[in-house]
């Protein structure tokens, strides 16, 4: 009995590096026949029959340093961001200015009429009405009088029948502006070859109705 408590004691010594302290040779561990652990570092001094249950053993010269406590257990936090204040004027964030819609479809449908109502009183020939269809800048650079003088006295009137406009396109610019280009007849007041010519006019809303340039309508068809 006193013979493993002096073996176990030399095994805690061993594993503690106070034995071999600057050893780095191998150290084997054996029992005999009687129980009794013993160590040493030469293996020829271990019986032949007690060597199949030798055990190698490797002594430490120095302790290896403590491993530094990792804490696993706890959640990370998260970071708490804190946004700026909006000022009083400022827009949120992600939302487009809002623009306003126009229903485009209208707008041609309407300027396209307005466009056929004075292409009608052109040919007809009824100047004062055609007047009034002019925008509020042309009717103030020209009187109503001084219109109707102009109109009949050009050598030019618009053709007769299928002639007197083809291909209208209306280009709509906003809910205010528009742009009808058209292929227009026009013939001689005293007889000649008809002139078909494609004219673009600018059109404008006014108090809720599509007007056109005077002077476009006056210097028809040009040179």
């Amino acid at each position: 009995m006193k013979g493993k408590i002096i073996a176990v004691a030399i095994l805690i010594l061993l594993g503690q590096g106070v034995l071999f302290p600057h050893a780095s040779a191998e150290v084997f561990k054996w029992v005999d026949d009687k129980g009794t652990v013993h160590f040493t570092e030469d293996e020829s001094a271990i019986p032949e029959k007690s060597r199949q249950q030798t055990e190698k053993r490797y002594p430490v010269n120095e302790s290896a340093p403590p491993k530094e406590k990792v804490d696993t257990g706890g959640a990370k936090k998260k970071e708490l961001t804190r946004k700026a204040p909006k000022k009083p004027n400022e827009k949120p964030e992600g939302k487009p200015e809002e623009k306003r819609r126009i229903d485009v479809r209208q707008i041609e449908w309407d300027v396209a009429g307005s466009f056929e109502n004075i292409i009608s009183l052109w040919k007809a020939r009824r100047f004062e009405a055609l007047y009034d269809c002019g925008d509020r800048k042309s009717r103030t650079a020209m009187a109503r009088e001084d219109f109707r003088k102009r109109m009949e006295r050009k050598s030019w009137e618009l053709a007769l029948s299928w002639e007197t406009v083809r291909d209208v396109q209306v280009e709509v610019k906003n809910a205010t502006r528009a742009d009808v280009t058209a292929r227009i007849g026009y013939r001689p007041k005293h007889g000649g070859e008809t002139r078909v010519r494609t004219e673009t006019c600018e059109m404008k809303l006014e108090n809720g109705t599509w007007t056109i340039n005077l002077s476009k309508v006056v210097n028809a068809p040009g040179k």
